[in-house]
């Protein structure tokens, strides 16, 4: 599913995501119901809209006489196991690849998901100092929960473009607004209804500081 996002809009693509990993976890695809429910729309109109433009764009294939109906066209790359006592520790998100994509997998760190929360927890490498200010320094080692939504002001993981980037997020009518914690960087507002390639990877959890990054006493 490399480069996808080229031709799906972010709520598409997180759509499609969303049924390969249901397909990968249940066996069968989620009812339209089911996917209404997990995102929250108003009503199954809104996700038929969404099925039907990505049906023709190539990546599912609709019948109408199911309710399960949904059947995926592109293969999904095999995900990562979660182990108990390491966190995954990925490099550069590939744009069109789900996060828990094998070749996104750099190697594993030696620590419980449990300390960070437990659940789907990940972990990003830090580059550059634009959150500074909530003591996230470049080098250090992002922890995440993975999640396709987060509160309003919450520090996220945020995939925009081809780029991972974590910053804190707000909402408004039409926009992401990214926002950084440092003042020397310029806040990066996001159109939804342009279609701009940005989605949410997951909440920060927290981090792991590297040796390089410690102070000395």
């Amino acid at each position: 599913m490399r480069g996808i996002v080229k031709d799906l809009t972010a709520k598409q693509f997180e759509i499609l995501e969303f049924i390969a990993k249901w397909q990968a976890d249940n066996g069968f695809p989620p009812t339209q119901a089911e996917i209404c429910k997990h995102f929250g729309f108003s009503s199954q109109n809104a996700v038929r809209n969404h099925l039907q433009h990505i049906e023709k764009k190539g990546h599912i294939r609709l019948n109408s006489g199911k309710a399960r109906g949904i059947q995926l066209l592109a293969l999904i790359p095999p995900v990562i196991e979660q182990q108990d006592n390491t966190i995954p520790l990925l490099g550069r998100i590939a744009a069109g690849l789900p996060i828990w994509a094998e070749q996104n997998l750099e190697g594993h760190l030696p620590v419980p998901p449990a300390l960070f929360g437990g659940g789907e927890i990940f972990a990003l490498h830090v580059l550059g100092d634009s959150m500074a200010g909530a003591g996230i320094n470049s080098g250090d080692i992002a922890i995440i929960k993975r999640m396709d939504r987060v509160e309003n002001g919450e520090i996220a993981a945020v995939l925009v473009e081809q780029e991972a980037t974590l910053k804190r997020v707000f909402f408004s009518l039409a926009a992401l607004v990214l926002k950084s914690e440092n003042p020397a960087f310029k806040d990066l507002t996001c159109d939804m209804d342009k279609g701009d390639s940005v989605r949410i990877l997951g909440r920060y959890q927290g981090i792991i500081r590297t040796a390089d990054n410690r102070c000395c006493p």
